[in-house]
């Protein structure tokens, strides 16, 4: 039972901040509370202060502008799905947030909750790192850009301050990058991901049959202390000349060696690391030669 705790409500972003500006306790930001009210109910030191930011409407907001997506960090997973420019562009995101909890957990889940909890699991970040995402993070006194590959310092561990809220996720526009995500669990939903891939790709088909890349993002979820940019395989993949069969075997290859896998209760070590080549292979297959 959850007792003992203190709930905040102001009405304004400007009143989030001073209010997390002084509080003294240990606090959490409750939006749609999918995890923070299951781990005080397991923890209840983990928060004495809850600052309900659910009513914050420019924190609900999803915007495009001239060259970005501005995601507000209060925005539900399902107006996300709902967003057609995501729907149409973004492919690898909708892929992952569709994928993230259940129904009733899309329907109150927030971006910036999944982001936050700062998961080398979290579902929707490897897309969000694959597309150059980057976050807002203010607090009474300032605000900052953070580029999400820079945000995660360890499991549940992040560069935000404690007087600091996300405000946005911003998502850069791009040309002709097709995406894709793809993960594997103990079940096919409703599951932590023990291995997830993020791919990004654009490629140039020449005359002569040879595919060459020109321009690739990878990300890689659950297989290191964050969600990690794989570069060495981006950069192997630019460098190929002709994107054929081996070269994707060798990128699956060099993948593999850049993940930092665990062994935990949900999986091995030796499994996460093959698997990381396994995903990324199929995402090439899929979105290079639509197999």
């Amino acid at each position: 039972m959850l007792r003992n705790f203190k709930v905040l409500t102001p009405s304004s972003l400007n009143e989030v901040l001073y209010v997390i500006s002084h509080i003294d306790q240990p606090y959490r930001f409750l939006c749609g509370g999918t995890d923070v009210l299951v781990r005080m109910k397991d923890n209840p030191a983990y928060a004495k202060v809850l600052v309900d930011i659910s009513k914050i409407r420019e924190l609900a907001k999803i915007e495009e502008h001239k060259s970005t997506y501005v995601i507000g960090s209060g925005a539900k997973h399902d107006a996300v799905l709902a967003y057609a420019p995501f729907v149409e562009k973004y492919n690898g995101l909708v892929e992952a947030v569709a994928a993230i909890g259940s129904p009733q957990i899309r329907s109150i889940g927030t971006l910036g909750g999944n982001i936050g909890n700062a998961s080398p699991a979290g579902d929707s970040i490897a897309p969000l790192m694959a597309f150059d995402a980057e976050v807002e993070l203010r607090s009474h006194e300032s605000n900052r850009i953070v580029k999400l590959e820079d945000f995660f310092i360890g499991p549940g561990k992040s560069v935000m301050k404690s007087n600091e809220i996300i405000t946005k996720i911003i998502l850069p526009k791009f040309d002709g990058l097709r995406s894709g995500w793809k993960r594997l669990g103990q079940r096919r939903a409703v599951t932590i991901s023990k291995v997830s891939a993020a791919l990004a790709i654009n490629c140039v088909k020449h005359p002569n049959g040879s595919i060459r890349v020109a321009d690739v993002k990878i990300a890689l979820g659950a297989v290191a202390p964050t969600v990690i940019r794989a570069r060495k395989t981006e950069k192997f993949l630019l460098e190929t000349p002709n994107l054929n069969a081996a070269a994707v075997k060798q990128a699956c290859e060099i993948a593999c060696r850049e993940s930092r896998p665990i062994t935990d209760i949900r999986s091995n070590t030796e499994y996460r690391s093959e698997m990381c080549g396994v995903l990324l292979g199929d995402l090439i297959d899929r979105l290079v030669f639509g197999r």
